[in-house]
């Protein structure tokens, strides 16, 4: 896996799969009441997405945008997570992925976005980006 190479691609793949979600006729509305505005932080390469659930936007993140909850990880980590090959609680705990603020809300996420695993694969091979499927 060679992974994401720019910002940009951090911002379509990772962020994208949120766009979908939202737009899914069973996971949007559940996104959306969950109320969270989420700040997701990238790195190698860096890339700082605000997922509101509420108004079921995405969006790059302003300088002291304030947010519910955010999570920081490698770019690598959020890709390897919409594969399904990372238990989120689990990473947590290894410090692979930290968060910030209130963590009840943000852990009821994760039921939601199993269903996107295998979109978001089809996505990554429909663009020819074999690189960045794990175990391919």
């Amino acid at each position: 896996m060679s992974g994401f190479t720019t910002s940009d691609e951090v911002r379509r793949y990772l962020g994208g799969i949120f766009e979908t979600a939202f737009a899914d006729a069973e996971l949007g509305p559940k996104l959306a009441a969950t109320g969270l505005v989420l700040k997701l932080a990238y790195t190698e390469p860096n890339a700082t997405i605000i997922i509101d659930a509420p108004r079921q936007q995405v969006r790059v993140a302003q300088d002291g945008e304030q947010t519910d909850a955010a999570m920081t990880m490698s770019s690598d980590t959020g890709n390897e997570y919409w594969q399904g090959k990372v238990n989120l609680t689990f990473a947590i705990a290894r410090g692979k992925v930290k968060v910030d603020g209130q963590v009840a809300k943000l852990l009821k996420l994760a039921p939601l976005s199993k269903k996107l695993f295998p979109v978001y694969v089809d996505r990554l091979r429909a663009d020819g980006r074999q690189d960045l499927i794990v175990g391919d």
